[in-house]
């Protein structure tokens, strides 16, 4: 694996690589954001904007839906196919944005008293992480509520998973205890080892025909 650089605040994948971010709190309080990017077919750091970074986690509609949020940096965010934006922070708080960037839904999402995090969309469900619970669960869109829970505290599929993305049919989710990325199949909900690291894996996303993995030492692909 190439390192590409040390610990970072938020990734995302665009068409080129991947955009990272750094928070900075400076001294009157205020919280400065940094944009870096990484082309991944030249191997080398290629400028990025404010906006390309918003376009790509959000959507067309970027420059609304992140004035709506404030903070667009601590949030995970995905897609769905008819182009809603589906927002989770880390303390369960969700928001569901239309095409036209209008928030049509917000709530704080909690499973059995314990906040969720992260988003993969698949079809009119997401699914999202329960790190206190070791599980995850899918959440219908379309009736406000969980619909499936793959894992449990006395079951070993996860050890305190903290991200999940989605390629194709399979889910990736990242544990910090284990230091695994287990796979799981949508197909019949099988879960399996993908990768295994002597660190804790915090995320795993793909761009480029590459894979990059954010670790405890940084990220690399």
């Amino acid at each position: 694996m190439k390192k590409i650089t040390n610990s970072i605040y938020d990734i995302i994948a665009f068409s080129n690589g991947i955009i990272y971010t750094r928070k900075t709190v400076l001294e009157n309080g205020s919280v400065k954001v940094n944009f870096y990017g990484y082309d991944i077919k030249r191997m080398q750091n290629t400028p990025v904007t404010k906006s390309v970074y918003l376009l790509n986690k959000f959507g067309p509609e970027y420059k609304k839906i992140s004035e709506q949020l404030g903070d667009y940096v601590s949030c995970d965010a995905d897609i769905t196919a008819d182009k809603h934006t589906i927002v989770v922070y880390e303390t369960g708080e969700t928001g569901i944005f239309s095409s036209d960037g209008d928030m049509i839904w917000s709530c704080d999402i909690n499973y059995h008293g314990c906040e969720v995090n992260g988003v993969a969309v698949d079809g009119n469900q997401f699914w999202s992480v329960v790190p206190d619970k070791n599980c995850i669960v899918s959440y219908s869109i379309a009736h406000k509520k969980f619909s499936m829970r793959i894992g449990s505290l006395e079951s070993p599929s996860f050890n305190h998973p903290v991200s999940i993305s989605r390629y194709d049919s399979d889910l990736y989710v990242c544990n910090t205890e284990s230091c695994k990325i287990r796979k799981i199949s949508l197909k019949d909900f099988s879960v399996s080892d993908y990768k295994s690291f002597d660190e804790p894996v915090y995320k795993y996303l793909r761009s480029c025909g590459k894979e990059i993995f954010v670790l405890e030492s940084g990220v690399y692909i």
